[in-house]
Order: structure tokens, then sequence, then C-alpha cells
């Protein structure tokens, strides 16, 4: 069963809308690992014009698992002199004041890695009206779930290379929220 028509009206809607606002930041992290320990190594943003905002390495409390270096290629000595994520936090808070819609792909990763990194450093999550770019790309294609409820998810190079955004995300922050703001944009088009 393919998306229905307003699935794929809303998540166009949705995407138009985003690229419209002024007050759009597209983020990404990438992080020790997947679990409740885990805490951010990278974290990027640009705005809806592509500036980037914000793109930083950030010294974890922790070594950064060989496997997590097999993903996206951070490595501890390239976090060695890097800022803490108390450092960081002070430039990230100031994006969110100015920027209060957060786009992610995959945004409930990204949103509970920042607040678990914030909880074991002893600060305060912030507060942001955050929204998944994977959820509406997947509402847009429509190919239905393997659970039975919902559509189907999509990583991001693949959603990149559907809709043939040329650039490719490759698990930097930077780039990966580039590409989710291009991601974006060609949804948008198709209207």
């Amino acid at each position: 069963m393919r998306a229905t028509r307003t699935a794929r009206a809303e998540a166009i809607e949705w995407a138009l809308e985003t690229i419209r606002r002024p007050d759009v930041l597209y983020l990404d992290t990438e992080t020790t690992g997947l679990g409740a320990g885990d805490e951010l190594v990278d974290i990027a943003a640009v705005d809806n014009s592509g500036r980037v905002l914000l793109n930083t390495l950030i010294k974890p409390r922790q070594a950064i698992p060989a496997r997590a270096t097999e993903i996206h290629g951070i490595t501890d000595e390239m976090v060695r002199s890097a800022p803490s994520w108390s450092d960081v936090y002070p430039r990230y808070l100031d994006l969110l004041a100015r920027y209060s819609h957060v786009i992610v792909y995959n945004a409930d990763f990204d949103q509970r890695l920042i607040q678990q990194t914030c909880i074991a450093v002893t600060l305060s999550p912030p507060r942001a009206t955050w929204h998944c770019a994977m959820k509406q790309y997947a509402a847009f294609v429509g190919s239905p779930s393997q659970y039975g409820h919902g559509f189907r998810w999509f990583q991001l190079g693949q959603a990149a290379n559907q809709l043939g955004v040329m650039l490719i995300p490759d698990h930097t922050a930077l780039a990966d929220a580039r590409a989710c703001r291009e991601v974006v944009r060609a949804m948008a088009a198709t209207l």
C-alpha cells in the first residue's frame, strides 16, 4: 500500500512550511553509541539558507568505543582537545533561543542523546520544538512498515539518494545536518 494522498500531501506541506520559516535549525549529532550511558562527540547545525551555525567536536567523559568510531570516524585523539559539552552548551542554548524549530533526521535519537548528555553533566535539557524529517520522509514515500503500523523508515543516505540529493551524508554531524536540509528541500520541491 502506498502513502495515502493525505499523508504524502501533509509531508510535502510540512516540508514547504519548514523551508519558508526563518526559525528553522537543521541539526545532527554523532555519539559514543546508542545506549543510555552514551554521549555526544560531534554536533552541527545549519539554518534554512545552509549557513553553518554550529560545528564542533565534543570531548566525551568516556572513551569512544571502536564500534562507534567505525561508523563516524571520530577517535579519542580527535576529541582530546575538543571542548566539553558544558563548554558547547551555551552556544547551543543561544541557537535554540533564535531558532525554535529543530529539524533532525531521526529526531527521537538526537533529542534523547542531547538530553542524556545534559543530565550526565548536570545541565538542564533545553526545550525546543523538534521535528523528525525521517518520519516526514516515511510518510512522503508511503511504504508500509513491516511492523504493521505506520510507514517504513529510511536511512538518511537512502532518502538523499532516492530524492537525487547531491549532498550525501557521511556520518559527520555537519554533512548529515546539510543532507537533512536538502532532503526537506527536495520533498518541498515535489509539489
